[in-house]
């Protein structure tokens, strides 16, 4: 039996980091946005609330008032949710993947279940639900049910049930009496509990076929039936349908004296049948909302609700209020006598996606869209989300949440782009145009009859935004997919916007995407589904076109020499080389500011990774491309993310990070995004959004603000120190107080880091330590102290 068990070491790491600065990150320090807010599960253990969400898990303790999100970051071994239950005999609190793995969550500390994840079977690995008892969960899945021994934390046994020959899905388990039940799309079985054979299909007994059953719950020893729901339970989990519904006249029964009784009909279709204390709680959906009916136990319909958005399952806590896992909201909450509803979640960003980022001094702002490799919109309506001033806000548009500016064509965000001069926001939309959002909250959107043309091969009503970027005179340039004008800029000093349009031979039609800016102001984008890479010179005159200059970079010697046609994506480093990210590698523009006409061929260098020498990613899709502080590029592909060392011809590999061995949530990664003042590197995926603490910054012309963290250094901390706020690539001097030197480096742009070991290879006693740093000509910027404790 494979097991793995994951504790919060990371806590007592944090804990004696916090004792040396509250403020600061610890280098190495990965952490989770995850997005909350879609609950599809929630169990209880009377006064803490269990839910998750599409990504991940998170609790609310009522009694404290406190909310607390998990994921990767700190402990949880997957991503993506499938269903949850709790125990109350072992206090374990059950959670189940969608791709069938499973985590036990028990003071603190979760314990990992790989087994049912890792087996090959035929078919899918779906689990409907959780039901436990007397330290067991029984998992209702597409494989039968699965047994969980709680106390030893593994899987004891399977019950799988027959039709003829094939195997049938349990969509539902419970207990009554001295009987389990279990339901499949066609019949209801139930077995003595005390049987030893229950893995025994011949010992289940067949009690009815005339209905097709899908939730159950047990209450008072009672068992109540619903008709089958559980189609439209996996299609708002998941998106995608298992069963078709035999009925839309959905009923609520019970089992009385061995026969079915019918209590009441539902005109919804029944989720799940939750047992509170002393009543039974009905979730039923109806298309895009949601409804909890409350039954007594004389069948008495006592209280009913709905809330916006499909509710999934609910749980009675002992206060008597009513808590339910809302698909748009989170954590509802309804209490007695009271008629409005309250929503919890921790907070996180609106969606899972980030499909562009923009990162600067703390602050993050989130693109949630995208588009399929063939360029074709997804309709993602869940706009874009930022995090500014220590709070998360989300700019949303469907029927729930709307956000009025984005109506019904603003969807599918790709590019986000802020002008730090005035705080404006740019955000740009592959459907319907560029949203510009000011300080005040005022707006602006450019589409039909603004400066921006339609694009053409989607029809007259798509403005279809993909690249964006600022170049150093602060001019803000767009490029729009399908535009006979395909380029964009909107001049800084006068506001006015330009347009042009680009007739290239071998120029893939009006295709434009991500940009960049060379040292020289040269605008350089990539044009997807073949199209290569155009440099576009405007001389400094964006309104006159007639001394405009243009190159086309394609594949193949003496037409750019890219690896592929394909480009998706484009970086421009610390020493003016342009970095290209195709289907098949990456191409290196050295000196991008001189390349014109063909003497602009791009360079693909043999590196050596390992022990094999390749060009640089050859046969991987290379989708996003950032440069760090110390001009290192962090490179982001379908297999996870690579940083390399910053000599662009001789690169080597600095870490390589998977969802296997890091708490990235996907290997599949969509954009990575560098906020050059704290060294956050946001990694951001299909399945969320992480950051990881890296050692190097962008450095500044003067030492400002100068900041070593953790000081004083706790004793026995292992950890990476860093004096950040340093000119770019210092040269930085760790002396003790008499000027013996104890470490000597150069900053990782504005970032110095110390291991905490000296020249010698010992770690320093404990005392007060000197910090100098001095600019490349050996002036000294700065002189600082941190305090060593052994």
């Amino acid at each position: 039996m494979i097991f793995r068990k994951t504790k919060f070491l990371f806590f007592a790491f944090l804990l004696c980091y916090s004792i040396a600065n509250a403020q600061e990150k610890p280098i190495g320090y990965w952490s989770s946005l995850m997005c909350y807010n879609t609950a599809i599960g929630v169990a209880t253990d009377g006064n803490i609330l269990y839910a998750i969400s599409n990504q991940a898990f998170f609790t609310v303790n009522t009694l404290k008032g406190e909310v607390n999100g998990y994921s990767k970051v700190n402990g949880m071994s997957d991503i993506g949710m499938q269903c949850i239950g709790y125990d109350r005999t072992t206090s374990t609190t059950i959670l189940v993947y969608a791709n069938g793995n499973i985590d036990l969550f028990k003071d603190n500390t979760f314990y990992n279940i790989p087994d049912f994840k890792l087996k090959t079977i035929a078919g899918d690995k779906t689990v409907y639900s959780v039901y436990t008892e007397n330290g067991r969960a029984y998992l209702s899945s597409t494989q039968g049910i699965i047994v969980l021994d709680l106390a030893n934390q593994d899987i004891m046994e399977t019950y799988q049930f027959f039709n003829g020959s094939q195997l049938m899905p349990v969509t539902d388990f419970s207990s009554a009496g001295k009987y389990f039940y279990a339901t499949t799309a066609n019949a209801l079985y139930r077995a003595d509990k005390n049987n030893e054979q229950l893995q025994n299909f011949q010992v289940w007994q067949k009690i009815d076929s005339t209905h097709h059953f899908g939730a159950m719950g047990s209450l008072n020893n009672s068992l109540y039936l619903s008709d089958l729901g559980f189609d439209t339970l996996i299609y708002i989990r998941t998106g995608v349908k298992h069963y078709t519904n035999h009925t839309k006249n959905y009923g609520v029964y019970k089992i009385i004296s061995d026969s079915i009784t019918r209590l009441f009909a539902v005109p919804d279709s029944v989720i799940k049948l939750d047992p509170g204390p002393d009543r039974l709680l009905i979730s039923s959906y109806h298309p895009y909302s949601g409804s909890i009916r409350v039954m007594d136990t004389n069948f008495k319909i006592i209280d009913s609700f709905g809330a916006p958005g499909p509710i999934v399952q609910a749980v009675q806590i002992l206060d008597s209020s009513i808590w339910f896992a809302n698909v748009f909201s989170g954590l509802g909450k309804k209490e007695p006598r009271v008629k409005q509803m309250g929503f919890y979640s921790p907070a996180g960003p609106g969606d899972a996606p980030a499909v562009d980022m923009y990162a600067n001094n703390g602050e993050i702002y989130i693109a949630h869209g995208g588009h399929d490799d063939a360029l074709k919109s997804l309709g993602n309506k869940n706009g874009i989300s930022t995090f500014s001033n220590g709070r998360w806000t989300n700019y949303r548009n469907d029927i729930y949440y709307p956000y009025p500016p984005f109506a019904d064509s603003m969807y599918d965000f790709v590019t986000i782009a802020k002008d730090e001069s005035d705080g404006t926001l740019y955000a740009g939309s592959f459907s319907g145009g560029l949203f510009e959002l000011h300080t005040d909250k005022s707006y602006t959107i450019y589409k039909q009859g603004s400066i921006l043309d339609h694009s053409q091969p989607n029809g007259v009503n798509t403005y279809q935004v993909l690249g964006s970027a600022f170049d150093h005179n602060g001019n803000f340039w767009v490029t729009l997919y399908g535009s006979y004008h395909e380029l964009y800029v909107k001049e800084k000093a006068t506001g006015t916007w330009y347009k042009y349009h680009l007739n290239i031979p071998r120029f893939y039609p009006f295709s434009a995407g991500q940009m960049a800016v060379d040292d020289a102001n040269n605008i350089w984008y990539v044009c997807p589904l073949g199209g290569g890479v155009i440099r576009f010179n405007p001389n400094g005159t964006l309104a006159d076109t007639t001394d405009d200059e243009v190159y086309h970079l394609a594949a193949g010697a003496g037409a750019g020499n890219l690896p592929n046609v394909n480009a998706g994506c484009i970086a421009h480093d610390k020493n003016d080389n342009m970095w290209i990210g195709t289907s098949d590698g990456i191409g290196i523009v050295y000196g991008a500011s001189g390349c014109k006409d063909a003497n602009c061929q791009a360079q693909i260098p043999i590196v050596q990774y390992d022990k094999y020498a390749g060009y640089l990613f050859s046969g991987e899709n290379v989708r996003t491309i950032a440069v760090d502080g110390a001009n290192r590029k962090w490179i982001g592909t379908d297999n996870g993310v690579w940083l390399l060392s910053p000599d662009a011809g001789n690169s080597s590999i600095i870490y390589r990070f998977t969802a296997d061995n890091s708490p990235l949530p996907s290997n599949h990664i969509q954009k990575i995004t560098i906020d050059g003042v704290t060294g956050d590197v946001y990694i951001g995926t299909e399945a969320g959004l992480v950051s990881y603490r890296s050692t190097a910054t962008e450095g500044t012309e003067a030492a400002s603000n100068v900041v070593t963290f953790p000081n004083p250094v706790p004793s026995g901390y292992k950890g990476t120190i860093g004096i950040k706020g340093l000119p770019a690539n210092s040269d930085v001097r760790i002396t003790d107080i008499n000027g013996q030197l104890v470490y000597r480096t150069t900053a990782l742009g504005g970032q110095a880091v110390w291991n905490g070991i000296d020249y010698k290879g010992h770690r320093p006693q404990s005392g007060v330590y000197l910090i100098f740093a001095s600019n490349s000509d050996g002036t000294q910027v700065y002189a600082g102290k941190m305090i060593f404790m052994n």
